[in-house]
């Protein structure tokens, strides 16, 4: 799936077909294990205008692709069809949540392994652009994650020329441009820093008329005056993430329910998350990689809480994606919007912004107002 389609077997390659007939091995194999239901497969395949022998075309395709890949590879489950099989997409996911739990020189490594399973664009030769974006967006964010395992273990010259190719060429990414900024000042070429801010910030101003983050300034000022914390690795990174905001909604002054409310909500945010942090008033902030493990991490929360605390809780959750900086504190544009979702919640539910809802895989939404609420299972 990272690069153009390819199926292989036992050492040789597999033809499946072209067009429509390959989009939909794709979008079953991009929830392998997971039943995908006819009237999806139709939409991914054909938008709001399928034909009236839809349903017979994706039973041919099935019936192509089933002969291509062998008995057994696809099956037919009510309300849809499944696919079996190893993705490239999912051994990259492994090698970046094991990355996050590593050593710097090591995630170096792991993240290096995981970007070389690339073959060049994603799903480059089907229309399936959300799901492209999803990719692509995942293969991003692992870079990001490689330079700083490189930053943090003394790597700076040999970074600049890949950083600088990597602004130009997503030059409305900061996380590229602070790493820039970063290798060019600790390889002894302070004016170059400098010179990139201001060749970033002319870009911002002259195409949205906006200034670089306080995050971008900040640095900025910090290589003027030579702040000698810029010549250590920083507890600090810079990133594209779901933040969630779980509301534990507890009633009354139990000081006894709010502390097992707390234990509870941090102990099943904690499982996935990178940071889990106490926030205002009955709230927690945690953060997340990955969508889909966020919002199963809001859905384990408030069963456990309702389960075990009843009616003295009333959890509702808001979640968003976007950048956000990981230091002494979790801040950024994902905190701010998540914070905004979570007050559009109403009891139980699980509220989340565009992004996050089309990231997700594994997670149905509604449209409401301009956010999307979790759709409760059948």
């Amino acid at each position: 799936m990272l690069g153009p389609i390819e199926v292989r077997s036992g050492g040789r390659t597999i033809e499946v077909g072209r067009g429509k007939q390959r989009a939909l091995l794709a979008v079953l194999a991009l929830n392998t294990g997971r039943v995908v239901p006819t009237e999806r497969l139709i939409d991914e395949l054909w938008g709001d205008n399928p034909p009236a022998t839809a349903t017979t075309a994706l039973q041919v395709y099935v019936s192509k692709l089933r002969k291509s890949l062998g008995e057994g590879a696809i099956e037919t489950r009510d309300p849809g069809y499944v696919v079996r099989g190893g993705l490239d997409a999912d051994r990259f996911q492994e090698l970046v949540a094991s990355a996050r739990r590593a050593e710097p020189e090591q995630a170096a490594e792991l993240l290096r392994e995981a970007l070389s399973l690339w073959r060049g664009t994603a799903l480059c030769d089907v229309d399936l652009p959300l799901e492209r974006a999803r990719l692509e967006e995942q293969k991003l964010a692992a870079i990001e994650q490689r330079m700083d395992a490189d930053l943090s273990r003394g790597c700076s010259s040999e970074l600049v020329g890949e950083l600088e190719a990597l602004v130009a060429e997503h030059p409305l990414r900061e996380p590229f441009l602070a790493q820039l900024m970063l290798a060019l000042y600790r390889a002894g070429r302070q004016a170059e820093a400098l010179e990139a801010y201001r060749n970033a910030r002319g870009y911002l101003m002259d195409e949205l008329a906006i200034d670089p983050s306080p995050r971008l300034q900040q640095l900025e000022q910090a290589i003027l005056r030579q702040d000698d914390s810029l010549t250590t690795s920083q507890d600090e990174r810079t990133l594209t993430a779901t933040a969630l905001f779980l509301d534990l909604g507890i009633r009354g002054e139990v000081e006894a329910v709010a502390g097992r409310a707390l234990t509870i909500g941090t102990e099943e945010l904690g499982r996935s998350a990178l940071r889990v942090e106490r926030g205002l008033a009955d709230a927690l902030l945690a953060v997340f990689v990955d969508a889909d493990e966020a919002i199963t991490s809001a859905e384990r929360a408030r069963e456990r809480l309702t389960a075990e605390l009843g009616d003295a809780v009333r959890p509702r959750a808001g979640l968003a994606t976007a950048d956000l900086t990981l230091a002494d504190r979790v801040e950024g544009v994902a905190v701010v919007l998540a914070a905004r979702r979570v007050r559009t919640a109403k009891e139980g539910e699980i509220v989340a912004g565009e992004r996050t809802a089309a990231a997700a895989q594994a997670h149905a939404f509604t449209r409401r107002g301009d956010g999307y609420v979790l759709s409760q299972p059948a």
